[in-house]
């Protein structure tokens, strides 16, 4: 599956293609790691709820995943629910977006 971003043209560029369309957890870890990411210093927080302002994160309850924004307030507000593929597809767009790639 292929992921489109908008450079500073407004020209589509891709930024992200997995060949089974599938991203789990590991394999987002995985990503984060090569990148070189540090997800503390961006207040993303994976597996569990936080009330750090500013923060985005996700946690599995229910049988769902669950995507979550918490703002400057700490109101948490829930972004999306389902499942691990689709939060995680979520999230690292939400990280590459932090990270200005």
């Amino acid at each position: 599956m292929n992921f489109f971003n908008l450079n500073n043209n407004g020209q589509a560029e891709e930024f992200v293609q997995w060949g089974s369309g599938k991203m789990k957890r590991n394999e987002y870890k995985n990503k984060i790691k090569e990148l070189d990411v540090d997800l503390q210093e961006l207040n993303i927080v994976i597996g569990k709820k936080t009330n750090v302002p500013i923060s985005t994160g996700c946690y599995f309850e229910d049988g769902n995943w669950i995507l979550y924004n918490v703002d400057e307030r700490q109101n948490f507000s829930i972004i999306e629910r389902g499942n691990e593929d689709r939060i995680f597809k979520f999230l690292y767009m939400i990280t590459m977006g932090k990270i200005g790639k």
